[in-house]
């Protein structure tokens, strides 16, 4: 690049800012006389300062922006280079990642091909052990077939044992049944004739004691002495206590008269009419007679 290429609008600009200002100073040369006494060269000195330092100040302007594009362009560059270099590394990688995808592939076809050739065999392993499963599944089947056969007819000899057993017990439980019958019948009966005979004897007893005890009563009274102080229509009670014979054991009041003397007579007719009329029945006397009370009341 020349000097003219570098500094060209600037030395334009500087060349067409002096033909200005020589044209100014031209006109007013010509056309007002007066004002070159008045010294104006300063200004035309301080204004060309003025302009060389614009004028520098835009070559400079120029000449950063001219280093900055330069940089800009080689920042592109770079930029270009470093894209290239990524974009061919990006190719390097993508090579080698497809190589190995193709190297992948190959070594999964290739276990694909064996997978395939040991599930084919496995599969032909697995048919004939199939097979001989049928073949085992169907002797299993035919031997229950048999079995079944030989259970069923056992079962059924069994269920015809059980009938004939269930036929005869049934038999022996209508018979047991029958004489349960006859016996709880007979029972009945019997409880029948001993009840009528309970009843019977309870009366016969019943009448018994109270003909026993009218006795006991009659000889008792027979045997008292009325004492001299003893008022009419006195009575007591008296326990008393004998021996199957009728002999008196004991004869005691337990529900007294008022008067003593009246009870101890009482008491010594009772030992003075034994032995008493008991009758002769020992379980009758045992469970009425053997100890017993009875109102006195001679009158």
């Amino acid at each position: 690049m020349t000097i003219y290429q570098k500094f060209g609008f600037s030395f334009a600009l500087a060349l067409t800012l002096h033909l200005a200002l020589l044209g100014m100073f031209g006109i007013n040369l010509g056309s007002e006389p007066e004002l070159i006494k008045q010294k104006p060269l300063p200004e035309i000195i301080k204004a060309s300062i003025l302009d060389d330092e614009k004028i520098q100040q835009e070559a400079n302007r120029l000449k950063d922006k001219e280093k900055n594009k330069r940089d800009t362009q080689i920042k592109q560059q770079q930029d270009l280079v470093n894209k290239r270099k990524k974009e061919q590394k990006l190719l390097s990688d993508t090579k080698k990642k497809r190589q190995q995808e193709e190297k992948k592939a190959k070594e999964l076809a290739k276990k694909r091909k064996d997978l395939a050739i040991k599930e084919k065999k496995k599969l032909e392993t697995i048919k004939k052990q199939k097979a001989l499963e049928a073949a085992r599944l169907a002797k299993i089947k035919k031997q229950k077939a048999v079995e079944k056969k030989r259970l069923d007819d056992l079962r059924k000899a069994e269920d015809k044992k059980r009938e004939l057993a269930r036929q005869a017990e049934q038999k022996k439980q209508q018979a047991l049944l029958e004489k349960q019958k006859r016996d709880a019948a007979e029972k009945a009966a019997q409880r029948k004739r001993q009840a009528d005979a309970a009843k019977a004897q309870q009366a016969k007893d019943r009448q018994a004691t109270i003909s026993a005890t009218a006795a006991i009563q009659q000889k008792v009274n027979g045997r008292w002495i009325r004492p001299l102080s003893a008022a009419k229509g006195l009575n007591c009670t008296i326990r008393v206590k004998l021996l199957p014979s009728g002999d008196v054991m004991d004869a005691k009041v337990v529900r007294s008269s008022g008067d003593g003397v009246f009870d101890r007579s009482a008491e010594n007719a009772v030992r003075k009419a034994s032995p008493l009329p008991v009758p002769k029945n020992r379980a009758l006397f045992t469970k009425q007679f053997r100890s017993f009370t009875f109102n006195f009341n001679p009158e």
